[in-house]
């Protein structure tokens, strides 16, 4: 636990505890921190409000317990290198002590407040409060990298204590109001770059106003599943923690009337474009959103943080369901040109991904021959199944035998290909419709190419997409470090057929005959004109 001494904090910390409390507190311990690697220099900044005391810490891991928007229970933990904390040592020792006594014994240092307060620099822009707070658990442990590079000094070990807390409460504490006098706000750039450079913006339309706001990290949950139930809408954001008045007012509205049947939240749509610097490639509407999950938590990797070879991203995760989904996919129709749609019988589309790093430097190109057309991609990433497995479990006694359909998934990017997206857009209107999972099939054939020659293909005959997404896959902290991130498209598929070829050992029968002229073919010398003759 490193602390932080924070001189407007802790005068603040000291009035408003002063203030509240009749106790005379013994003692203010805020320490100085030792300076480690926030991303967008945001730490946790906490104020213990003991019966003796108060103490200040900045913990560079803080996670909540809970969903913060359902508003069903108020619990955190903490983590940071082990240091001089007298008061909140001494909480833990006595949680320890009295672990065994009736829950209604009051001890000293039983109870607590915690003002946990997220600053940026010398400013704060959010700040929790949390009540009537208790130790639940906490150890002592050492981080290393799990294997021998830790013993090497510039790896190293880090001793932390993990702490967890129960409360009885939390409210949200506005510090920095920001002005909404304009219908509209836009807050930039996220300052993060991103692979094939698409980036994910979402744009919240609330009754009061909208807020525009670029996130690193968009997850869609569910939508496009194959299913025989109905399909609920839900996507995941997440960013570096940051204060948005509309969107935080709506947070605190769900917790407001959470388990409350007869209140309603605050329903929003909102609008997510992935686009590229040239134009927008994709997105989604989402209609009658309310946000059904809220976190503030830590992205770190085991002692690489505390040790300085990594370091600490504050996030929040951000979950919304919604009620209706509709896609865009405006580059479709541009595929026909601009005569009239019933003149164009057959379209076509060729999609290249530009970024080519794989080994020895194969590339996946994947056709899709459609009702409306052929479109060509090549996708980073190709997966098929197990091709020998026969059967499959189904989990039901009644059913042991049911027979194994050939799948893959293609992964890549978001990229510009409309016939595909148009594909999954129109099977999602159907799906969980009884008898139409056999609809609009299609096929699709991979060849894995090496130097412009195919070194092996697979025909898939009707296909359907079984799911579809949209994903950014992180790595901890260390993507928010490395100022990386990667939006990709997922697609699976499912089929009723499968080829395998393999043109390199086909071509190994492939005798070409040399184009040579046979004695055969030559003329016989005595039936040549007058002046030649035959020797016998």
């Amino acid at each position: 636990m490193t602390c932080k001494n924070t001189t407007n904090i802790a005068l603040l910390s000291i009035v408003a505890v002063l203030a509240i409390s009749p106790f005379v507190f013994s003692n203010v311990l805020a320490e100085e921190s030792e300076g480690y690697k926030m991303i967008g220099d945001i730490s946790p900044v906490l104020t213990f409000t003991f019966r003796e005391g108060v103490e200040i810490y900045e913990f560079p891991v803080f996670e909540m317990g809970e969903n913060f928007a359902q508003n069903s229970g108020t619990s955190f933990s903490v983590e940071g290198t082990v240091t001089k904390s007298p008061l909140l040592h001494k909480a833990m020792d006595e949680a320890y002590k009295y672990r065994l006594s009736n829950a209604a014994y009051d001890h000293q240092f039983k109870y607590f407040d915690v003002d946990a307060n997220f600053v940026q620099g010398d400013k704060s822009i959010l700040t929790l409060d949390y009540n009537n707070c208790r130790v639940e658990n906490y150890q002592i442990e050492t981080l290393d990298s799990n294997d021998y590079e830790s013993y090497f000094k510039e790896v190293g070990f880090a001793i932390v204590d993990k702490i967890d807390f129960v409360c009885s409460g939390v409210n949200i504490a506005n510090v920095e109001k920001s002005s909404l006098a304009e219908t509209m706000v836009d807050y930039g750039s996220s300052g993060f770059n991103f692979a094939n450079d698409v980036k994910p913006l979402a744009t919240f339309k609330f009754d009061s106003g909208i807020e525009k706001i670029e996130f690193p990290v968009f997850n869609l949950i569910s939508g496009y599943q194959e299913s025989s139930d109905n399909v609920v809408t839900q996507f995941q954001l997440e960013g570096i923690l940051d204060y948005y008045p509309l969107l935080y007012n709506a947070i605190d509205k769900s917790r407001q009337v959470s388990g409350i049947s007869s209140a309603s939240h605050i329903d929003f749509d909102v609008l997510v474009e992935f686009a590229n610097s040239n134009s927008t490639l994709r997105g989604f509407n989402f209609k009658d959103c309310r946000i059904s999950d809220a976190k503030i938590t830590t992205q770190s990797d085991k002692e690489e943080g505390f040790t300085g070879k990594s370091g600490f991203a504050l996030v929040h995760q951000l979950t919304f369901t919604c009620s209706g989904l509709a896609p865009i996919n405006m580059n479709y129709s541009k595929l026909g040109g601009n005569g009239p749609s019933w003149k164009v019988s057959q379209i076509y589309n060729a999609y290249t991904e530009p970024i080519q790093n794989t080994d020895k430097g194969l590339k996946t190109v994947s056709t899709f021959t459609f009702a409306d057309g052929i479109e060509e991609i090549e996708f980073s990433m190709f997966t098929q199944s197990d091709v020998l497995t026969s059967t499959v479990d189904t989990g039901s006694p009644d059913i042991t035998d049911k027979p194994a359909a050939p799948t893959l998934e293609l992964r890549g990017i978001v990229g510009d290909y409309p016939m595909l997206y148009n594909y999954v857009d129109k099977i999602r209107k159907v799906q969980g419709v009884a008898g139409t999972q056999f609809k609009d099939l299609a096929d699709i054939d991979v060849k894995i190419i090496s130097n412009e020659e195919i070194i092996r293909s697979f025909n898939y005959q009707n296909c359907r997409p079984t799911d579809y997404s949209i994903s950014t896959n992180t790595n901890s902290e260390e993507s928010y470090m490395k100022n990386s991130f990667a939006i990709e498209s997922i697609f699976d598929f499912e089929c009723q057929g499968y080829h395998p070829n393999n043109p390199v050992y086909d071509a190994m029968f492939d005798v070409k005959k040399a184009n040579t002229e046979s004695s055969k073919d030559l003329r016989n010398t005595d039936q040549w004109r007058d002046g030649f003759t035959v020797r016998k």
